[in-house]
């Protein structure tokens, strides 16, 4: 009878084990995209004046979702929206010069096409970066 039992526990403990490490290694995943780009005085139209940047979150199975945001200007200003999927602002705000932006968020993840919006004018000289990846 005690042999039965240790084999039933030792075959739990295996099958436990399995589990584990399946969902360490397989179950879990891991995320990072970025989209980045320069804003140029010399080639800036009206029609463009709100310019898109886009990225698409396809994985959604680890804690937090971390987003780096960082635009830095030479010159002019620029006002920014960041958008979850589903449409809502998570963040705003305005970006000069003399005041770059640099932040970090920890959203909950969701799958789905996150975008800035980037309102420049003319002046508007600099580049910015989104970076979104996961965190486990």
């Amino acid at each position: 009878m005690s042999k039965k039992l240790l084999l039933l526990f030792g075959s739990l403990t295996f099958i436990v084990l399995l589990g584990i490490l399946y969902y360490t290694f397989m179950y879990k995943e891991t995320f990072e995209s970025s989209a980045e780009g320069l804003f140029l005085p010399e080639q800036y139209e009206e029609k463009y004046r709100v310019f898109e940047a886009t990225i698409e979150v396809n994985k959604i199975k680890y804690e937090k979702l971390h987003i780096d945001h960082r635009i830095d200007l030479k010159g002019g200003s620029l006002a920014y929206e960041l958008y979850d999927p589903k449409g809502n602002i998570i963040d705003r705000g305005e970006v000069t010069a003399t005041q770059p932006l640099n932040k970090q968020l920890n959203m909950t993840p969701q799958k789905g096409v996150w975008r800035a919006k980037y309102y420049t004018n003319k002046d508007t000289d600099g580049k910015y970066i989104l970076l979104l990846k996961s965190i486990e």
